[in-house]
């Protein structure tokens, strides 16, 4: 893919991104006419940007909408909620395009069509806002009330009419190129130029020319109007780029208002009068020359005019030209001075120049009177400009930097930790091995400085993979609104701490999950408005997601003030399809009932909808999370609301776990799952209920024996006090203890994930390189407890 591209669809992602937001903004504050000039900007530069490319489909859907948005922002459309939805639409179908593009490099079939529904549907909306006149006139007058200007030659008329008698095709084309034309890659004259057989030509300026010190040389002001003939596809072609900026319609003889029939013969050529090519060329002079006039006759400058004005004639049929050229000529040299000629060039060209030809020719004079005093303006536009370089170089700079060079950036630094976690080993076989003493403690202290660096290093690349929530949030005020219209309810979405930070991986793996949990809370959580209304409630619920940062966790909250979770109802339904013993059922608390909607198959839904009903939900939601290490907790007050907190790590690139030994292996337990370690009394150890517990600060604890677990032909090793060592774990909301051999300190390692089928072994996490080369299977405590 181009580079070219590539900052395309970064780009055209980021402005669909805006455009959705500013959409919902106007949605929710309609009396607001600020975000609509930001709106239609964006929709202009996204269109402008994908002229740059053979997207016609995707160019003719943005000018649809961009001409919807000219007349939003005219006052002849007001905004609402059925405009918004087609212009979400037109987004939806502006994004589907780009992944095409993306995957592709070009859009597919499905795509190169312009999608004429979706245009006409926009379109439709011009249509409805078009002033309708008190008695439409018939086809056929309307036809013919357009009519060619009259600075078109009577001769050039009857030429015309006996082309279109003969069946040629003529339009006449109408180009006002945009005024940030120039920056979008786009030459006017460059594409007129390229027009075939140009019979007439006026390029006029669209409005009145500023004054001098006003006038923006980047800024296009012109405009084209041609008479040509050819076929309209051909006109499309040309001018394909530049769609939203040229209209075209067909000659026909009623537009050439003569009073009488062609005549049969072609007009002689001198009767066409002069090119319009030279007739350009001859303003420009007659501008130049007015601009110089003071200047000693004849200059450097008037001889140029002379030359041109001389070899433009004698490439010319008419003689009577040249005659008189050449008479005024004499008489400049006759009075020393070039008023003879401009009086005979203004004779030429119908009397005197026209406002802009004014404008010009004084900028002209302006910028030749002021060349004198160039040396000090030079001066100060110097220093000038050094103060502005030097702020632009104050100015933080940003560095676009594609993904995969990070993650290579990880991978290496993941191989520094693993290098370094080497450095240990030497120091202990240089002092157990080989007695050397010294030289083991100049490693330990070498291994202190390199993890120095490597923890600094790891940090800054982490700040680099660092990424705000507001990427994932972001979609929600789009799924809330189209989720809420579809259910019939009123919702009020409030964002908070989305400048919260998380590495780019913890904050993918939280989008699909946080989708879940909104649609649910949205179906299930919220009521309608006529039930609110019956408890007492507003009309309008309130669905509230909060980021925050805590120590080295990201925290999202989602909470509503809807119904709340009916520990009841879930018992009912749990019972009601077997998940749950009956027994074990009656002794849960309300808080363990409401933690049952995330069994896999729950649901409480009536109806099977693309909403709810699958049974498919809560279950996935945890899993999700517990899969990067994270922690979810539930909690809810019927008739109040629900509050749903997700826990994730801030980054998945390192990992610290601490070393255990079990049935003479070595496996790695991640240390934000370790509550603490201890070494209990077997005495301390007893059954209750065919499990193994055990009191630790006025707690009973279950016990999971890890050889047991792992299937291990080996007994727990005890030590020689009688003691078993225990690992208290965080297994979600409880705590459970895992009994293993021994303890062998933490360390940090890279996670790797098991592939293929031994990706589908439950109860591991992946494996890690240690400093000796050995492999260490890293356990996943809650898949063991299950």
């Amino acid at each position: 893919m181009s580079p070219l591209l590539q900052q395309f669809l970064q780009e055209s992602r980021e402005a669909l991104e805006a455009i959705g937001q500013t959409l919902l903004l106007m949605e929710r504050e309609p009396d607001n006419a600020a975000p609509l000039g930001e709106l239609f900007r964006l929709v202009h530069t996204l269109k402008g940007n994908s002229g740059l490319f053979e997207f016609p489909a995707l160019t003719s859907v943005l000018h649809a909408a961009e001409d919807l948005m000219d007349a939003l922002r005219n006052g002849a459309l007001a905004f609402n909620q059925q405009l918004a939805d087609q212009l979400l639409s037109a987004a939806d179908y502006v994004g589907e395009y780009l992944d095409e593009v993306e995957s592709q490099e070009q859009p597919g079939s499905a795509f190169r069509q312009p999608p004429k529904a979706l245009i006409e549907q926009l379109r439709g909306w011009l249509a409805a806002a078009a002033p309708v006149a008190a008695e439409p006139a018939p086809a056929a007058a309307a036809a013919t009330a357009w009519r060619l200007p009259e600075e078109l030659p009577h001769a050039l008329r009857l030429h015309l009419a006996q082309e279109l008698e003969e069946g040629r095709q003529l339009y006449w084309v109408d180009y006002r190129p945009a005024a940030e034309c120039f920056f979008h890659g786009t030459d006017p004259l460059h594409l007129v130029r390229q027009l075939p057989e140009v019979l007439w030509r006026r390029v006029s300026p669209c409005q009145a020319w500023p004054d001098s010190a006003e006038l923006d040389a980047y800024r296009c002001n012109l405009r084209f109007e041609l008479l040509l003939p050819t076929e309209e596809a051909k006109l499309v072609e040309q001018f394909r780029y530049a769609s939203d900026q040229v209209s075209w319609q067909p000659v026909d003889l009623a537009a050439l208002g003569l009073d009488q029939p062609a005549p049969r013969q072609a007009p002689p050529a001198e009767a066409l009068g002069l090119d319009p090519l030279a007739l350009d060329i001859l303003r420009t002079q007659r501008l130049a020359l007015a601009a110089c006039l003071g200047q000693p006759w004849p200059s450097g400058q008037q001889a140029a005019i002379q030359r041109t004005l001389e070899n433009l004639l004698d490439a010319g049929p008419d003689q009577g030209l040249r005659d008189g050229l050449r008479a005024s000529l004499a008489q400049a040299h006759q009075q020393a001075g070039g008023q003879p000629l401009l009086d005979w060039l203004d004779g030429q060209l119908s009397g005197a120049p026209a406002r802009a030809e004014q404008l010009v020719m004084g900028w002209l004079a302006n910028q030749l009177d002021d060349s004198a005093a160039s040396g000090a303006g030079t001066a100060d536009a110097g220093s000038g400009r050094r103060g502005e370089e030097a702020q632009a170089h104050a100015t933080p700079r940003v560095l676009k930097i594609e993904q995969e060079k990070i993650d290579r950036l990880m991978n290496l630094i993941g191989e520094i930790v693993v290098a370094k976690n080497g450095l240990p080993y030497l120091a202990e076989r240089a002092e157990q091995q080989y007695g050397q003493r010294d030289l083991s403690r100049e490693i330990k202290a070498q291994y202190a400085v390199v993890n120095r660096i490597a923890e600094d290093l790891q940090d800054a690349i982490m700040q680099v993979r660092m990424m705000p929530v507001s990427f994932i949030l972001q979609r929600f005020p789009r799924l809330v609104r189209d989720t809420a219209r579809k259910l019939g309810k009123k919702v009020n979405l409030v964002l908070e701490g989305e400048e919260t930070e998380a590495d780019k991986a913890m904050i993918e793996a939280l989008a699909d999950p946080l989708v879940h949990v909104v649609r649910n809370a949205l179906d299930h959580g919220l009521e309608p408005p006529a039930e609110r209304s019956a408890a007492g409630k507003p009309e309008t619920g309130t669905l509230r997601i909060r980021a925050s940062q805590n120590a080295d966790h990201v925290v999202i909250l989602i909470d509503d003030d809807g119904r709340g979770i009916d520990p009841q109802r879930i018992k009912a339904k749990v019972a009601e399809k077997g998940l749950v013993d009956p027994a074990t059922l009656d002794a849960m608390g309300e808080q363990e009932l409401v933690n049952l909607v995330f069994l896999p198959g729950f649901s409480t839904a009536e109806q099977i909808s693309d909403l709810s009903g699958r049974g498919v939900g809560m279950d996935v939601v945890r899993s999700a999370i517990e899969k990067v290490g994270g922690q979810l907790r539930l909690s809810s007050q019927l008739g109040s609301g629900t509050q749903l907190s997700l826990s994730l790590p801030l980054s998945m690139a390192v990992t610290q776990v601490m070393v255990i030994e079990s049935g003479g292996q070595r496996f790695g337990i991640p240390m934000d799952q370790v509550m603490e370690t201890v070494r209990l009394p077997q005495a301390a150890i007893r059954p209750l209920k065919q499990q193994q517990t055990a009191q630790l600060r006025g707690r009973t604890i279950p016990l999971k024996s890890l050889n047991q677990l792992l299937a291990l032909d080996a007994e727990q090793r005890r030590n020689e006090d009688d003691e078993q060592a225990v690992m208290v774990l965080r297994n979600r909301s409880e705590l459970a203890g895992l009994v293993i051999d021994d303890f062998h300190g933490s360390v940090d390692i890279i996670l790797k994930p098991m592939l293929g089928i031994l990706g589908e072994l439950p109860g591991y996490s992946g494996t890690a390189v240690m400093g000796d080369g050995s492999i260490l299977m890293i356990l996943n405590p809650m898949e063991l407890f299950q």
